[in-house]
């Protein structure tokens, strides 16, 4: 490999999982997988055999045994959903370690994040109410309570008080109308998890860089995708994280690359708020949603469908530091005898380069399209050059 990162390519829920879990699968036994962001707002879905699988927080490489999948150190950690998925990689003989610098997501999280989406009416963002706004707002205001602090309820406690950090949350809580938990009962919901997590407990970057030194097969996993990036995605329509190779280097000081791959469907989907240039509010986009299967795996939430957009995907691979490009779900624009796709923004009267796609220039440019007949059926692809013909 030695050294691959994948990223989405547009909004989210591109297919990410399937290709990692292809990937991994190929991996040489002592290799990494490793999950660099995001948290539980995340869902990669993979198939084994029959059965499918959806991982929130672990990486997806969990399925392929002889592999040592990581959580990184700026991945927001849902407990409850990391030990119904450690379950998931006991069963396939796989490895797991979690960085001891990782902030874990509390209940006063998730209560935040739901309130201040119900209050906002019409102008909420669309979260998938999973805390992770509420517990990246704590990292970065260095309040979070870490992984490390499971092997002790007197450190979990001695997070939570020193600088007022409970204080803070309750009275945020209060504010949006909501009843906070106490902090006996925050203590005491993560102390539940500590026996099972307490094992898992890593310095993941000393991890990778052994790996690296070894010239090891290193796979990073991304989450969410580029347009929702928190520093160039359309705020504030955006995740609360870095969804760029930017992500990889700032949470593991690694900035040499093989591979960047950004994943990215032959059409264009996004869940919640925010500017959708080519969405297509018609017959046309339910189709697509339908052949698609297009319902987030996270929340369930019927995802909106548009035509593959060019100006944002050239963008993405841009900020992204995307070098190679893995499309998916091809094959649900089969029964239509002509796709469109969007080839340029026109915006103020003048085309669009180099532009940051900001919520505004989204919102107001002008998208130009072609279109493009049916020549084969996909499904009898079996070689790159057949997708020139």
């Amino acid at each position: 490999m030695p050294t691959t990162v994948i990223l989405g390519a547009q909004w989210g829920d591109e297919g990410k999982g399937k290709i990692v879990d292809r990937k991994s699968s190929k991996l040489r036994r002592g290799s990494l997988c490793v999950r660099h962001s995001g948290g539980a707002n995340a869902g990669h879905t993979t198939r084994v055999g029959d059965e499918k699988f959806v991982t929130h927080v672990l990486p997806s490489g969990i399925m392929n045994g002889g592999v040592l999948n990581l959580i990184g150190p700026a991945v927001a950690c849902d407990l409850a959903v990391m030990r119904e998925e450690l379950t998931i990689a006991k069963r396939f003989g796989s490895e797991v370690a979690i960085d001891r610098s990782a902030p874990v997501v509390l209940p006063p999280h998730f209560l935040l994040d739901g309130l201040r989406e119900d209050r906002a009416g019409e102008k909420k963002i669309g979260t998938t109410r999973r805390g992770i706004g509420p517990v990246f707002s704590a990292f970065f205001a260095r309040n979070a309570v870490r992984m490390g602090d499971l092997t002790n309820a007197d450190k979990v406690r001695a997070s939570l008080l020193e600088r007022h950090y409970y204080d803070e949350m309750a009275a945020l809580i209060r504010l949006h109308e909501g009843t906070p938990p106490t902090c006996d009962e925050i203590v005491e919901w993560c102390m539940q998890f500590a026996p099972t997590m307490r094992p898992l407990l890593a310095d993941t970057r000393q991890i990778v860089w052994e790996a690296h030194r070894e010239n090891r097969d290193i796979l990073f996993e991304g989450a969410q995708g580029v347009l929702l990036d928190i520093y160039n995605g359309s705020q504030p329509d955006t995740t609360s994280s870095l969804c760029t190779l930017a992500g990889v280097s700032a949470t593991f000081g690694v900035y040499r690359f093989d591979h960047v791959i950004g994943v990215a469907k032959a059409y264009a989907t996004r869940v919640g708020s925010g500017p959708f240039p080519t969405e297509l509010m018609d017959e046309t986009g339910e189709r697509i949603r339908v052949l698609g299967n297009e319902f987030g795996a996270t929340t369930g939430r019927p995802r909106r469908c548009g035509w593959l957009d060019l100006p944002a995907l050239i963008y993405a691979c841009r900020m992204g530091g995307i070098t190679e490009l893995a499309m998916t779900k091809g094959d649900a624009l089969e029964g239509f005898d002509e796709v469109r796709v969007a080839t340029r923004y026109v915006f103020e009267g003048r085309p669009i380069s180099l532009d940051t796609l900001t919520s505004r220039v989204l919102r107001e440019a002008q998208v130009h399209y072609s279109a493009h007949t049916k020549k084969q059926d996909s499904s009898q692809v079996r070689c790159k050059e057949m997708l020139l013909c």
